[in-house]
């Protein structure tokens, strides 16, 4: 829910904007309240420094500490503490003095002996707030979140009609990753303060963070009927209604707020998506011809709320149709714009009409041909089909045509070369792209362009730049599967690192269990670890879901011969030859 994602973010910033305004409130309360802490716990003072005979030990005590004092003051914490210390030597339950030294050493940079005295200020004198306040900060500095909880439960008690110590307690569950004890605290606030709008909004952010949906629900009425923000309110409730599944209630809510506003994009998209989840086709397009001819809608708009549905087929399969339905309804109202065939051309693309995708992106051009991000996606298109002939000679219409051209392109043309043959020059054009700048600008691209670039240096003979590009990769994108299983076969291929080709190939294979390249990469490691069986298996797999790689089929004819299986390995390589010609 993306209301509720950008009001987290809100918040949160408040939160902790307030969290160091009171943190610092209170370090500078508690030091200007400390001389008069200082003296009500003093009772007696012997002399430390051979101060006269006349002076009573009280003021030679208080000499003693007013001149550490002034040490911490000119920032000289070192002696400061050293003071402290010396007084602690005479009076060791003395909680002030612990104070004290605790805040000195804090200043060092020495938290461990700061926690140790400011444990002992808190063991002498546990009723005092400042004391306690201290230790809080300085537990939750060391994410000791358990005792900071604790402490500022303490504070809680001793001041209970101020929000202040809920506020931090309820931050110390947080960082604790106890949500449910955040959500009981932040109800204490409204119970103090039933408009706290901060509050408010914290209790329906872990309401619905906990699931508790129903109560989000009776939470987010309440907030509407104070009159606050009531349109994203509204769409928020309309939202959970979706989902507790009541989908009659999250239409007539999201219907209610277009009422009010047709403009509201949000909405629009929110009830697209009830007839979505409720599979109501008729009701779909209905709303969607409202949509459409709106005069409150402009184009811009249709195409932007299209594009989102289009992000959302990419993961939900329910999807794809209306994405479509909507691309046609535009389609009709604006033949002759080019953003709409580009966009039907990038669906069609993203869910395996290819050559489909071919029409539109030439329709496209037909209007709109000094749109250089089309003619690349149409080269993308051409790639995909692995009509790299077709590719090379869209890539030599764009450089007659664009004498300036992205730095993406360069990327697209060292593809094109490196699938038609051109190693070398495929090598000159990536090595541009592939630089630290990029990979800080342009993450993608950079990866896109990398992961090619090793395929070029392994196919030149230079297995070692191969590896060492793809660890490369890997140390900045840990997570990335596509390069995990590329340096697996590299390795595999090279017979290095077997266990760990292994142990890569294994993880992007769980990662996309139906992705045959890494099906292939997983099978080949385990040939050459001499594990025939599974590695029959896995290409097997690899080969029923892509009918067109003759690679997959080189590598299983190969297992097949290990297996004493040379038939079935002789028909597998006739098919590759076949598919090769093609």
């Amino acid at each position: 829910m993306n209301t509720l994602c950008l009001m987290n973010s809100r918040i949160g910033k408040f939160f902790v904007n307030r969290f160091e305004r009171l943190r610092l409130f209170s370090f500078v309360l508690s030091g200007a309240m400390f001389s008069i802490i200082f003296l009500s716990s003093c009772s007696s003072w012997p002399v430390l420094s051979g101060k006269p005979s006349s002076d009573s030990l009280f003021e030679a005590s208080k000499r003693e500490f007013v001149a550490a004092s002034l040490m911490s003051a000119k920032e000289e914490y070192r002696g400061a503490a050293d003071g402290y210390e010396k007084l602690l030597t005479v009076q060791p339950t003395n909680a002030a003095i612990h104070y004290a030294l605790a805040k000195a050493y804090v200043a060092l940079g020495l938290i461990d002996s700061a926690r140790q005295h400011s444990e002992k200020s808190v063991v002498l004198d546990s009723g005092n707030k400042y004391y306690l306040r201290f230790l809080a900060g300085l537990a939750h500095q060391m994410h000791d979140y358990g005792r900071a909880s604790d402490l500022y439960r303490q504070l809680v008690t001793l001041e209970p009609a101020s929000p202040e110590p809920l506020i931090y307690l309820a931050l110390e569950y947080l960082a604790a990753e106890q949500p449910e004890k955040a959500l009981a605290v932040f109800q204490e606030i409204l119970s103090l303060d039933p408009k706290d709008k901060t509050a408010q909004a914290q209790v329906l952010l872990m309401q619905i963070k906990l699931l508790h949906y129903n109560d989000a629900i009776n939470t987010v009425m309440g907030l509407i009927e104070q009159g606050n923000g009531k349109e994203k309110l509204s769409l928020t409730l309309g939202e959970l209604y979706m989902q507790t599944e009541q989908y009659e209630l999250a239409s007539r809510t999201f219907r209610g707020v277009l009422q009010e506003n047709q403009k509201f994009i949000p909405a629009w998209l929110a009830l697209f998506e009830v007839s979505v989840k409720t599979k109501n086709r008729p009701v779909f397009l209905e709303d969607l011809n409202r949509f459409y001819t709106s005069n409150q809608v402009t184009f811009q708009q249709q195409i932007d709320l299209a594009r989102l549905f289009v992000v959302r087929s990419n993961k939900d399969s329910s999807f794809v149709d209306p994405s479509f339905a909507m691309i046609d309804e535009i389609n009709k109202r604006h033949p002759n714009n080019s953003k709409v065939y580009a966009l039907r051309g990038n669906v069609k693309l993203l869910h395996g009409q290819e050559a489909e995708s071919i029409h539109d992106f030439k329709k496209a051009l037909l209007l709109e041909s000094g749109n250089i991000s089309i003619w690349e996606d149409l080269v993308a298109a051409y790639l995909t089909l692995k009509e790299n002939r077709q590719a090379e000679k869209t890539v030599a219409i764009i450089k007659k045509r664009f004498p300036v051209r992205p730095l993406r392109f360069l990327a697209m043309e060292g593809e094109v070369c490196f699938r038609t043959g051109n190693i070398k020059k495929a090598v000159l054009l990536l090595e541009q792209v592939v630089q630290p700048s990029v990979a800080h600008k342009d993450k993608q691209l950079y990866l896109q362009a990398g992961s090619t670039l090793a395929v070029c240096y392994d196919k030149l003979g230079f297995s070692d730049k191969s590896i060492r590009l793809y660890e490369s990769i890997l140390d900045s994108d840990a997570d990335n599967f596509f390069m995990m299983n590329n340096l697996a076969y590299v390795l595999a291929d090279r017979g290095k690192e077997l266990p760990r080709a292994k142990e890569l190939a294994l993880k992007a294979v769980a990662a996309e269990p139906e992705n045959a390249s890494y099906l292939d990469t997983l099978g080949w490691v385990l040939y050459k670890l001499s594990e025939y069986d599974q590695s029959r298996e896995q290409l097997e797999k690899a080969a029923a879901i892509d009918t067109r790689e003759p690679e997959i089929l080189d590598h299983l004819a190969q297992v097949y011969q290990k297996l004493g299986n040379p038939e079935k390995a002789r028909e597998l390589m006739a098919k590759m030859k076949k598919l090769q010609k093609k």
